[in-house]
């Protein structure tokens, strides 16, 4: 998710926008329609004995309700509000360095061209277009940057239902190439298609799709100041390290007494404590 704006060519301010308090409390899988994909946690952070929401409530006969979207759908994705955001996922983007890194000894070997293709990127056909590696080993490259979404809103600005309602369809129909990415990423074979996937990050950055396990690690709570590790200051690193370099001068010397007195026929323990 592209969290930053406005464009390049703006001369407005740059503002980094976060994930809203509501769109971090989606617990968001990659299963089935939308309407039972996601469940709503009470709030931003995992709690193992919370009682999870359903962002679909359906109609109900006893309390005359009709079917509707829990209520965090309608507000704000990110924080400041923004009016569209271009989504991008980070397993896809990974996939083209990790492949031009698997491929690097190959474009190295620059007189062997049956096994690479150069030229510039498709689509490109501007003069003096940059040369890639389009095909090594007969694998094509992957073109990380063709795979994004864009998300407008219909209004002042892009709600959680405006944003999950166009990337969750969009996302079940890439799973299967998410799973292969994610095995390939990590130089691994393609995860297995019963795997259980979770949009376990929402953002700043693009997207981190992952076994929805990992969920709750993603969303756990902060340390408090109570549970924080005290960390020595400075000098007082410094002077422990002080004292350990003294500590071991020391021993070094002792030893070196030590033999000194066995060379003499000594005992090393009473010609010790006599000389000290």
């Amino acid at each position: 998710m592209d969290t930053t704006s406005p464009p390049a060519d703006s001369d407005q301010e740059w503002i980094l926008r976060l994930v809203s308090t509501a769109g971090k409390r989606l617990f968001w899988r990659l299963d089935g329609s939308l309407e039972h994909a996601i469940t709503v946690a009470p709030s931003e952070y995992y709690e193992p004995d919370a009682v999870m929401e359903p962002y679909f409530i359906p109609a109900s006969d006893d309390l005359d309700a009709a079917p509707r979207w829990h209520a965090v759908s309608q507000e704000s994705l990110l924080t400041p509000p923004v009016s569209s955001i271009t989504v991008r996922i980070q397993c896809i983007d990974n996939w083209e360095r990790v492949w031009a890194d698997q491929h690097r000894e190959c474009w190295d070997a620059i007189h062997d061209s049956d096994r690479r293709r150069l030229g510039p990127r498709p689509g490109d056909e501007t003069l003096d277009a940059p040369m890639y590696v389009l095909e090594c080993c007969l694998q094509e490259r992957p073109w990380s940057r063709d795979t994004k979404l864009e998300v407008a809103s219909a209004g002042a600005f892009v709600t959680i239902h405006e944003y999950v309602s166009a990337v969750h369809p969009w996302l079940m129909g890439m799973r299967n190439t998410l799973l292969d990415v994610l095995g390939k990423t990590v130089c691994q074979p393609p995860w297995p298609a019963e795997t259980k996937l979770a949009v376990l990050y929402l953002g700043p950055g693009p997207l981190r799709i992952g076994h929805e396990d990992r969920w709750a690690y993603w969303h756990k709570r902060p340390p408090g100041p109570g549970n924080l590790v005290a960390y020595p200051s400075g000098e007082e690193r410094a002077r422990k390290v002080i004292e350990r370099a003294k500590a071991r001068t020391a021993a070094m010397v002792r030893a070196q007494e030590e033999a000194e007195a066995v060379i003499r026929g000594l005992d090393p323990a009473k010609w010790y404590q006599n000389r000290y």
